[in-house]
Parts: C-alpha cells; structure tokens; sequence
C-alpha cells in the first residue's frame, strides 16, 4: 500500500476547511453579493461630516462637507494656522456607477470621496482609494 506524500495531506487539510465554506448548510452554494445594495442606497449618507485632511505646507485643511439628498453639497475649508474663516463653496454631487463613491462638481473641484456608514474617505487626487484608516483622509458624520 502506498503513503500520500506528506505535501499533499498538508495541502488538504489547509483547502477542505476553506471549500466547506462555500457550501451552505442545506447543501447549496451561498448567495452572491446583492450588486444593488450599496452605499447610495443602502446607507444613511445624507448629512455633515468633518475632519481635517493632509496639506503639503500647513498643520491641515479642517473641511465640513454637507451632502443632502437631492444631490447638492457645501464644501467649507480652513487650512490650519493661515486662514481666520472657512472659505465656503457649494454645488451639485454625482455618484459613481457602483454607488460607493461621490464626485463634487464645480467649485467642489472633482474633489472625490467613497461613503462608508458615517464616513467619507478622501480619495486620492490621482484616484488611489487609500485605506479607511489612513490618518488625516477621513470624514466623520456629526450629529444632526
């Protein structure tokens, strides 16, 4: 009688742990993420969230950017020891295709952020999407 090769045993035991996961209970594979559930729809997004975002030659950029529902935003921001008052801008919003990220248009700049549940993450000029805990890149809801 032959002996399976000690490799392959180990191969084993690591994969079937993981197959039997993508079987449900009653013997049927699990259901694929709805692609209709998503930020737009899923979450409450609407409202004012702040935080103070990097800047290249000051402390920061404290930003307060209010989304409503019908599509419009107002964008206010203060670079950190150099400004007395926010410099307030406001315009309109799009939704990328996935419903995950937003777009301010206008005077918003093309400025982008992917909405998460009481957040905003500042993505990247050049369109990089850093991690939700890179410092300085995220937006907190406030209390209505």
């Amino acid at each position: 009688m032959s002996r399976t090769p000690r490799w392959i045993a180990t191969v084993l035991v690591a994969c079937v742990p993981g197959l039997v996961g993508c079987v449900s209970r009653d013997g049927t594979a699990p259901a694929a993420p709805d692609p209709a559930h998503n930020s737009r729809n899923a979450l409450d997004w609407a409202g004012t969230y702040e935080g103070v975002t990097p800047c290249a030659d000051c402390p920061g950029i404290r930003m307060r950017l209010t989304l409503q529902r019908d599509g419009r935003f107002e964008l206010g921001t203060q670079y950190l020891d150099r400004q007395a008052a926010p410099k307030t801008v406001r315009g309109s919003f799009s939704w990328n295709a996935a419903g995950n990220t937003i777009t301010l248009e206008g005077a918003g700049g093309g400025q982008q952020f992917r909405v998460g549940e009481g957040r905003l993450l500042q993505i990247d000029r050049d369109g990089g999407v850093p991690p939700w805990n890179a410092p300085g890149r995220v937006l907190t809801r406030q209390p209505d």
